[in-house]
This record gives C-alpha cells, sequence and structure tokens, in this order.
C-alpha cells in the first residue's frame, strides 16, 4: 500500500517540470500546493519529503513529509486572506527505533491583517496562520481534533540590504557570500482527543508554541552555482499550559532539525523546486505524533 504514497508524490512532483515546458498552465494548477506541511507562511513553507530504502531480505522502510492543499480563494490583490485551502497531510517515518505513522485533513487559512503597499501608510503587518483538522496517529491508535494559530510578521521590502537582515521574512545579501531569510512564529495549539485506545491518552492539551526558521542560499551572485546550496535551520518549542491526559510523561518539547540541500530544479519566481538534501532531526513534535528521538538521513524534496 505504500508504495501507493510515492507514485502519487512521483506524480504531482511532475507538475514542476511542466512549468518548463508550458508556461500557459491552468489557474487550477496554480492553486494546487504541495510541500512538507502547513505550520508555515505559504512563501517559506517547507518542501516534501520521501526516503525509500529496501534492503535485500528485510523489510523496507519509509520517510514521508508531504501535505497538499487547494486554495480555494480567488486571487486578488485586495483580499486580507490569502489562501484558504482544503488539505491532506501525512507524515511516515519507518527508518527510526519509534515508528511514526500519522494522517490529517483539514482546513489552513493564511491571514494579512494590514496592507503595506507604496500606498499605505503601515510598513509592516502581522500574518495570521491557522488550520483546523482532524488528526489521527495510527502507532498510538489516538484519534483528535486539532487547531494551530501562529502569528508572524512581515515589513514593506528593504532592497536585500545586510543591515536589515533582523526583519523577519526578509531576505537580504550578505555579499557574494550568501542570502538569508529567517522566520519567527509565536502561537498556540490544542488536542482534543476524541478516540483513544487506552483510558489514560484520553483528554485535552493546549500549547504555546515558539518557532525560528532560517535559510542560507550559497553563493548568490555566482551565476553558475546560484540558487544550486543551501542550508535550512529549523528549531520548534511547545509548551503544556493546561492538558487532563494522564499519560503525559513532559509538558515542554523541543524540535531541532537542519540539512544541506542541492537544488536541480528551481522556478523563476523560485515558489516551485526539487532537491536532494543530508537531514539530521533531533527532538519531538507532538502535533504530528513525531516521538523524541534523533536520525540521519538523505530525501528527496518537491514543493509546488
Amino acid at each position: 500500500m505504500r508504495i501507493k504514497y510515492f507514485i502519487f508524490l512521483f506524480i504531482m512532483s511532475l507538475k514542476i517540470y511542466s512549468q518548463q515546458i508550458n508556461n500557459d498552465s491552468s489557474n487550477f494548477w496554480e492553486k494546487i500546493t504541495l510541500r512538507k506541511s502547513f505550520e508555515s507562511k505559504n512563501s517559506n513553507a517547507e518542501p516534501a519529503q520521501i526516503t525509500y530504502t529496501k534492503p535485500k531480505n528485510k523489510v523496507d522502510s519509509w520517510l514521508l513529509n508531504a501535505a497538499i492543499g487547494f486554495n480555494i480563494l480567488k486571487e486578488n490583490k485586495h483580499n486580507k486572506v490569502l489562501t484558504l485551502s482544503p488539505y491532506f497531510e501525512y507524515h511516515l517515518n519507518t527508518l527510526i527505533e519509534k515508528e511514526q505513522d500519522n494522517w490529517l485533513a483539514g482546513l489552513a487559512l493564511e491571514i494579512q491583517i494590514h496592507d503595506i503597499s507604496l500606498n499605505s501608510d503601515n510598513s509592516w503587518t502581522p500574518i495570521l496562520i491557522s488550520s483546523v483538522k482532524y488528526n489521527n496517529d495510527n502507532i498510538k491508535d489516538i484519534t483528535s481534533f486539532q487547531g494551530n494559530y501562529y502569528i508572524t510578521f512581515i515589513a514593506r521590502g528593504t532592497g536585500m540590504k545586510a543591515r536589515t537582515f533582523w526583519i523577519p521574512n526578509n531576505t537580504v545579501k550578505f555579499g557574494n557570500l550568501t542570502k538569508f531569510l529567517w522566520s519567527p512564529y509565536i502561537g498556540l495549539e490544542n488536542e482534543n482527543r476524541i478516540s483513544t485506545e487506552s483510558n489514560n491518552d484520553k483528554g485535552n492539551i493546549y500549547r504555546a508554541y515558539l518557532r525560528i526558521n532560517s535559510n542560507f542560499s550559497l553563493f548568490p551572485n555566482n551565476d553558475k552555482i546560484k540558487n544550486k546550496f543551501e542550508i535550512n535551520f529549523d528549531w520548534q518549542y511547545r509548551y503544556n499550559l493546561v492538558e487532563n491526559v494522564t499519560n503525559l510523561e513532559k509538558i515542554s518539547h523541543n524540535y531541532f532539525s537542519t540539512s544541506f540541500n542541492y537544488l536541480f530544479y528551481i522556478s523563476d519566481d523560485e515558489k516551485k523546486s526539487a532537491k536532494i538534501g543530508i537531514d539530521y532531526v533531533n527532538g519531538e513534535n507532538p502535533s504530528i505524533n513525531f516521538e523524541e528521538q534523533s536520525f540521519y538521513a538523505v530525501t528527496l524534496k518537491f514543493k509546488l
């Protein structure tokens, strides 16, 4: 059955290469997004990931982190609601000791609070990123309704000036060495469990959330290798503010990942990409039922 997920991801990735052949793609396809999750600002979304191994005389192993969504809104530059997307997300990892098999389906929303165009009096604005979803953990046999409510910030363009590196969600250039972008997120999460195998797992959890994500694109002025190599860092922290679940062992949750990637395709607007990378992950993410552990992996990555 799991090979179907690989086939699905492969077919969707073909859309990336169709952009090179046909620049008149339909509006329908432009509304589809393929990414790792819906926890990030749309323009900074991480790519979907896949790794598959088939050892001789052993069970095959998978790593798959992918989400597909469809923006149901019509494009309107005056619309504060940037996207409203029904989506499906799947996280499978059998490469690790504490295996992960988790899927969720829901509705994701991104809202820009203020207009920051040149004709506006505002030079910055909060961005609200929110989703409500049904979550199914196939390992622990837990189903729940979840919500996340995050805020990040953007400012009017600064022309990639290095001295403005501290402004979030703003790409700056440090000479010939790198382009740099960082994105902070703060917010709340809720997990309301509706079905559990054990009574000790029943209950509700409300968490505070903090995240810092950064990207370094190397050698931006070199025509031969610009947009070819990048380094990513992602740190997430969750703290249980209120909970009534008996079987919880920790109230705080750290998650850290880093990757070095080679991009073998990137679109002109840099919204679509295909890459291969070396990843390191350490920590836990209870929102997708990834238990505390660490691992290395080589993964293919696609973003639409």
